[in-house]
């Protein structure tokens, strides 16, 4: 049974120029967005367009297909082409340069575009067939590429990647505002901007006055797809701690989880329960929203909880940091980016209530510091022990505060030969225990992990729960007492952006990591 539509592109030569929207760097796999645009152009060139307009239309409103195609090729050098300029009309004031930096195709490579065919809005094929006899390039001018379509059932569209061995698939996940990470797909009105767009451009090269005003498409959605190279970030909002005279306190390390709860608390606050909700979500789902996403109480019915972590970040990346918390981040899952912007703009400047700070602290935890009177967002500067701890891209990261797993590992007893009995803890429960922590925090990126007990970073809470006098070196939320706890160490084959938190404490703290190769 037929259930897909699949478009492959094949290309004559063996690279591919397409950059992405922001020049950022190459654009693999090429977006749906491009695709619609080369059918778009193959259709103008050929004058078959208004022929062709109920298959581009289908195409347009379809929802982001997967995509099959290599899983992160090769890169060639970046270099810089010179290219004439032939307009004489104007005066030229600099030469006209591009930069190319091509992916390296193997031999005969595809990409293929798989939409899930719904019986209420089935697809012209003959229409969609003759439109991509169109295309003749795709990417730059000089990427030389043809096209087909063909209808095909789910087990046909995993055997083309099965024999295919360089094929992966790429598959949708979340929306989300980020340049970095996504890729551009068609939605409603897609058309109307691209035909708008190509006749203000058909107007700047015939009026002088309007010449260079080179316009670019809007209209589209980004959408993060799985096994990209370059992997958005989680998007967060920055805070500093603030005394009664607002200017920049700072707040012991052992009491991370305090202030986590502190800033949780104003911020369920200023949402009053659902009256301050956004008003995109409808009026009868703003008190669950809020409980859901900005107080994190998951429901157990429901498999797609999301919320956001509140994370005191130890000032860490200079020899003479003393990992005391002045700033708070806010972190929210990809694609929430406006819920987010949205809480953070009503927590700007708000009091905070410390409640039972003296139990928390009849600790003899040093230092002693006086109580955060308020916060106030700011941005973090470029460069700096945020930017480059917390947000950078790297290939290895390490716990700055100590990961909680989800069980406590009990120690197993081993007798040796002369009969004296050992206490150990079993290194297959800490790996499964890992893996659940990372799978849980949406890392499905590979990696290999070590673990201890001693902190990565001077002045940082070790993982143990006492020190030798009994006392305890952190203070942990109720529900996360009695767990294990250790610090992590994390090796990626490629670079991941920042912030990562794993763990059951990832959402108030703990289990906080920093780049160790910050790019």
């Amino acid at each position: 049974m037929n259930t897909h539509l699949c478009v492959t592109v094949r290309w004559l030569g063996d690279r591919f120029h397409g950059f992405t929207d922001d020049k950022s760097g190459p654009e693999w796999p090429p977006s749906p967005f491009r695709l619609l645009q080369a059918l778009v152009s193959g259709a103008y060139q050929h004058g078959v367009y208004d022929n062709l307009l109920h298959a581009l239309n289908w195409i347009e409103r379809q929802p982001a297909p997967d995509i099959l195609a290599e899983h992160l090729p090769h890169q060639g050098k970046e270099f810089d082409h010179y290219v004439p300029d032939n307009d004489n009309l104007i005066e030229h004031k600099k030469p006209v340069m591009r930069v190319f930096r091509p992916v390296l195709l193997p031999e005969r490579s595809s990409v293929t575009y798989v939409w899930y065919l719904d019986p209420s809005d089935l697809p012209p094929v003959g229409e969609i067939d003759e439109l991509c006899s169109t295309l003749s390039t795709f990417g730059c001018g000089v990427d030389q590429a043809f096209a087909s379509a063909r209808l095909a059932g789910i087990a046909a569209t995993d055997s083309d990647r099965v024999h295919s061995v360089m094929q992966f698939k790429h598959t949708p996940t979340v929306k989300s505002t980020s340049a970095i990470g996504t890729l551009r797909v068609p939605k409603q009105g897609t058309l109307a901007e691209l035909n708008r767009v190509f006749q203000l451009n058909r107007r700047a090269t015939m009026v002088h006055a309007e010449r260079r005003k080179k316009r670019w498409p809007t209209v589209f959605d980004r959408i993060v797809y799985s096994g990209l190279r370059d992997l958005p970030g989680r998007p967060g909002i920055f805070f500093k701690l603030l005394d009664d005279e607002l200017d920049t306190t700072r707040y012991p390390q052992p009491l991370l989880a305090h202030i986590a709860a502190v800033v949780r608390h104003a911020a369920i606050k200023c949402m009053d329960i659902g009256r301050n909700a956004p008003s995109w979500i409808p009026e009868a789902e703003r008190g669950p929203w809020v409980c859901r996403f900005v107080r994190g109480k998951n429901e157990p019915e429901r498999d797609d909880h999301q919320q956001i972590s509140y994370l005191p970040l130890p000032s860490i990346g200079h020899e003479h940091s003393d990992a005391m918390i002045r700033n708070v981040m806010l972190v929210a899952p990809i694609g929430r980016e406006r819920e987010l912007k949205y809480i953070a703009a009503r927590l700007d400047g708000i009091l905070l209530e410390f409640k039972d700070t003296d139990e928390a602290c009849d600790t003899d935890m040093p230092p002693r510091v006086p109580l955060p009177h308020s916060i106030q967002r700011f941005i973090p500067p470029h460069g700096k022990f945020i930017d480059k701890c917390y947000l950078g891209r790297s290939r290895v990261w390490q716990s700055v505060t100590p990961v909680i797993l989800d069980e406590h590992i009990d120690k197993k007893t081993h007798e040796t030969k002369d009969g004296q009995k050992i206490k150990y803890r079993d290194e297959e429960d800490f790996k499964r225990l890992i893996i659940l922590a990372l799978q849980r925090a949406g890392i499905e990126t590979p990696c290999e992990f070590t673990w201890q007990t001693p902190p990565f970073y001077k002045h940082c809470l070790m993982a143990h729960r006492y020190d030798r006098n009994k006392r305890p070196n952190y203070v942990l939320p109720k529900r996360l007492d009695g767990k294990t706890v250790v610090h992590v160490r994390l090796a990626f084959q490629h670079p991941v952006p920042g912030p990562i938190a794993i763990g059951a404490g990832r959402h108030c703290g703990f289990g906080l990591f920093a780049a160790a190769e910050s790019s």
